[in-house]
């Protein structure tokens, strides 16, 4: 069966959000080799990954890439069939939303007018094909609409950490109050209304969103109209809004890289979801027809890394002796495990981590104490 979504090119944009740390995977995540330029799913970058899931929908011409200055080389190196200006680096850290900013209108600086997806570098979508089908789908509601549009997840276990997405109660599938959409491609599932973002809850709530069958995980994945972005971005954020106008006027130029250095000095840190997501009064949700996983660390990666031995995961040549439950990832080594549970081994060149499973969010501490120590090496 051929690529429905890939017959007929759209006029989307796709914005590549890949300027992270990925600190809670190291040691294996490095500032010069952070997270999204690993190959954790597969052979190929989960970076590329991205760029070979939306390619078939809007090609090369319309891909742009924000990633951090320092990983400029790195980024072309990875994706070369995209035009060298479409990879911009941001010259510093200013969390998602003035990322977003950029990213969508500089989308409107080369496109006009045109429907945009925000998509995070690092996920695991295997399913490309249902992807870009439901894609095609966001990309004409946002345009035929202006509303903002977003894929749910439905929920699979009670997860606390993740945000959530609540859609209006009595628009569940097969209701007639769910949201008409313009296109129903294969893929397709249904456009629901959506309520309010929910923050990462607790254990007893997020079992509550489970059983009541109206929330979604929060993929991270927003699709926009350009120009109503643009519009909500100076209602809702107007610091970045005017912060970001003289480097997205200099676009081309050869003062873009000074005013936007510039620009990013005067921009609050702040995420897209908190700064403009959170404080819509609509929004259209996509139950995701694909499979997904944002891979934030050590033990979500478990989950989809082989078993090599007895319940223990990852990739490693293992030796077990009265061990299960752990994740080992030493693909040059032969590991050896006795009478151990629930662990994350991962080893490097230059350094080994050792740390129990429930405390995969916590690696992120060692970077911190590692940079309070000036250790950059280890960075």
């Amino acid at each position: 069966m051929g690529d429905s979504a890939a017959e007929n090119l759209g006029n989307g944009y796709c914005v590549i959000m890949a300027g992270g740390r990925g600190t809670r995977f190291w040691p294996l995540s490095r500032a010069q080799r952070p997270k999204q330029l690993l190959a954790l799913s597969s052979p190929k970058s989960l970076l590329r990954e991205t760029c070979d899931r939306v390619l078939p929908l809007v090609g090369p011409e319309r891909i742009l890439v924000i990633t951090n200055e320092n990983l400029l080389t790195a980024t072309g190196r990875e994706l070369p069939e995209l035009p060298t200006e479409h990879i911009i680096g941001e010259p510093c850290g200013r969390n998602t939303a003035p990322c977003a900013a950029l990213g969508i209108g500089l989308a409107e600086r080369i496109g006009g007018r045109v429907p945009v997806a925000l998509l995070p570098a690092d996920h695991w979508i295997p399913d490309g094909e249902l992807f870009r089908d439901q894609l095609a789908t966001a990309f004409n509601h946002a345009s035929a609409t202006g509303q903002a549009v977003t894929f749910g997840i439905p929920p699979s276990r009670p997860e606390t950490g993740y945000g959530y997405l609540e859609v209006i109660e009595n628009a569940l599938p097969g209701n007639a109050t769910q949201v008409e959409a313009t296109v129903q491609p294969r893929g397709f599932t249904n456009l629901l209304p959506g309520k309010k973002f929910v923050e990462k809850p607790d254990p007893e709530t997020a079992r509550t969103y489970l059983a009541g069958g109206h929330h979604y995980w929060n993929s991270g994945i927003f699709i926009w109209d350009s120009r109503s972005f643009a519009s909500a971005l100076t209602e809702y954020l107007p610091e970045v809004a005017g912060a970001l106008a003289e480097p997205l006027a200099a676009y081309g130029s050869s003062d873009f890289k000074a005013t936007l250095a510039n620009s990013y000095d005067r921009c609050p840190a702040i995420s897209i979801d908190f700064g403009v997501m959170e404080k819509l009064p609509a929004f259209a949700v996509i139950p995701a027809s694909f499979r997904w996983s944002d891979i934030g660390s050590w033990d979500v990666w478990g989950e989809l890394a082989p078993e090599v031995a007895a319940g223990n995961r990852g990739l490693t040549r293992l030796l077990e002796l009265e061990s299960r439950g752990n994740i080992i990832y030493a693909p040059e080594k032969t590991v050896a495990l006795m009478g151990v549970e629930d662990l994350i081994v991962v080893d490097t060149q230059d350094a080994l981590l050792i740390c129990r499973v429930q405390d995969a969010q916590r690696i992120r501490e060692i970077t911190e104490r590692l940079a309070d120590q000036n250790q950059q090496d280890l960075l």
